[in-house]
Formats: structure tokens, sequence, C-alpha cells
């Protein structure tokens, strides 16, 4: 199953579109657009992949995506819950580079703004100052109409292109080699791993479940995604674990069986190996950040001995 390309609302009143979305979970599969996008993530949480980017995400996650970058946000397990109480709510701009005419950020006072759209294709998170502006800025923009919208639009982008607090999600690989593939069984693999990856998930498993043979199936998942599927199952486990982490509920132990390693010492490794703290440093620098004193006592006394 190849990445879905996905059609933007838009009608003839408006140029580009922008929504505020408030649904069960996000639209949940592998897809691409021609637009380029800017996502606020006003209240949700799960993992997003963006190129061969995986990180957790939660309230707050401000991000821009070029046109044709394949991404998706995939919620936790229990927004899919019949009985749940979670929502999400989000606002979404979706726009094409040209939308205001071929020639208008071949200016000088836009080449910036047409730099930051075409440096796009890797995919930017947005943080510090810079986050909280553009938020305001588009919590604004839903009441905004006629020509207001796109000079709030360009504003945006504006600030955003003289912002030095941008982090890249995907690698230069990935969207150096990337192609659509008509026949690609990425997103099946992804939805597949990502409802099983707290389990005893084997390559034998995923490559079976899309009907190729395991050794195919190596090659063809570092092909498509410029990493070996046992990465990206680590990548996922480590970014659920640092979630569990945050919750303060479980100890280092029980953190370690139920993102789905086998053992702590080989979890200890792969969370430092990714994150470059052990799991107790994570846990102290958040907690300082936000000034949270309460640790979990196993945490404390794992802080102890680092």
């Amino acid at each position: 199953m190849k990445p879905i390309l996905r059609k933007v609302d838009s009608n003839a009143e408006h140029s580009f579109s922008v929504r505020e979305n408030i649904y069960p979970f996000l639209y949940n599969y592998w897809h691409y657009h021609p637009e380029i996008e800017l996502t606020y993530i006003r209240k949700s949480s799960g993992t997003r992949l963006a190129g061969d980017s995986i990180e957790r995400f939660t309230d707050g996650d401000l991000i821009l995506l070029g046109s044709n970058l394949p991404h998706m946000w995939r919620n936790d397990d229990i927004y899919f819950d019949q009985n749940s109480d979670q929502h999400i709510e989000s606002i979404a701009i979706h726009f094409k580079q040209d939308f205001w005419g071929k020639e208008f950020l071949a200016i000088p006072e836009h080449q910036h703004i047409q730099k930051l759209l075409n440096a796009a294709t890797r995919g930017f998170q947005i943080h510090g100052k810079t986050h909280d502006t553009i938020v305001n800025k588009m919590e604004e923009i839903l009441h905004l109409h006629k020509a207001q919208r796109v000079i709030h639009l360009l504003d945006m982008l504006d600030i955003i292109a003289q912002s030095n607090e941008l982090n890249y999600l995907a690698s230069q690989g990935f969207v150096d080699q990337y192609k659509i593939d008509p026949n690609d069984k990425i997103n099946e693999i992804y939805q597949y791993t990502l409802s099983n990856f707290k389990n005893g998930i084997t390559i034998q498993d995923v490559a079976k479940h899309v009907h190729i043979s395991p050794n195919y199936f190596c090659r063809y998942f570092k092909k498509r995604t410029s990493k070996t599927y046992i990465e990206f199952v680590t990548e996922l486990r480590v970014g659920y674990a640092c979630k569990l982490l945050l919750e303060n509920n479980l100890n280092i132990n029980q953190i370690c069986y139920e993102s789905g390693f086998n053992n702590v010492s080989n979890f200890n490794r792969k969370f430092k190996e990714i994150t470059k703290q052990s799991p107790s440093q994570y846990y102290r620098a958040y907690s300082e950040k936000n000034q949270n004193p309460h640790l979990h006592p196993n945490v404390v006394a794992d802080l102890q001995q680092d």
C-alpha cells in the first residue's frame, strides 16, 4: 500500500486551507500531499513520523512540513478505545508554495521565505519563543477573513524564516532517496508495527503480515526508510518508554518490559543511544525543567547510582 495522496479541504472562497480539528483521534495514515502544512497540536499525544523521523508528540507540537513529505501522527492506544473520553484538538494550515503567484516569493523581500519552504521538504519542529508567537497567530487566523488571512500567513512564515528555533525532522538522505512507489507497503508495515511494538514482534511476523519474505523485507525496509527495521522498532519503544517515564507511574524495570524490551540492561543501553541520556537522567532533566520535585521512588534510587 503506497502513502496516501490526501486531498486537502478547500473551497472557492479561499486560496488556502485553515482548519480547526476536534476529533476522537488524528488522521493516522502514512500520507503526503503537494500542499505545505503548518500544524499545531493543541491537545493530543502519540508518535509522529515525518520521513525517517520518529518522535513522541504531546500537547503543543508545532510542525512545518514541506510539499510531498510523507508523514503521520499516530495517537496513543487510549484514543482508539471505544470507552475513552480522550479527543484531539489541532489547527492545520495547508497551502501550495505558489498559491500567491509564481513570482511572489522570488522578489528580494521574500526570498528568505522561499528558502524556508524549500528547506521544509525535511520538515521542521518549531520551539521556543517562535513556537509561542506562531501558536497565538494560528489561533487568531481561525477568525480572519479575506486579505487578512493571507497577510497573517505571510507574517507567520516571515517569523519562522528568521528564527533559529527550528529543528529538522527528516534526514537529507531520506529526502534525496525517497520516491513514491505504487507498490509501497510502508503504510501497512507502520500500522502493524505501531499496534504491536510493545509485544515480542519479529521481522518474520511483520514480513508475513505484508506477504513478503523476511530477507526481502529487510532490504526493502532499509531502502524505503534509510534505517533498519530493528532500528525503527527500537526508536518506537524508546519513545514510548519516554512517555511512561514522564507519566511517573512506573519504575524503570516496569517501563522496560511495558515498552517491549526483554531485559533492563539492553533497555538502558538503547535508551541512552537514542536520547543521549540514561532513563533516570532523562527524567531528572524533564523534572527540573518543569519544576516537578516529586520523583518516582524507584527513579530516585536510580539517580543516586548515576
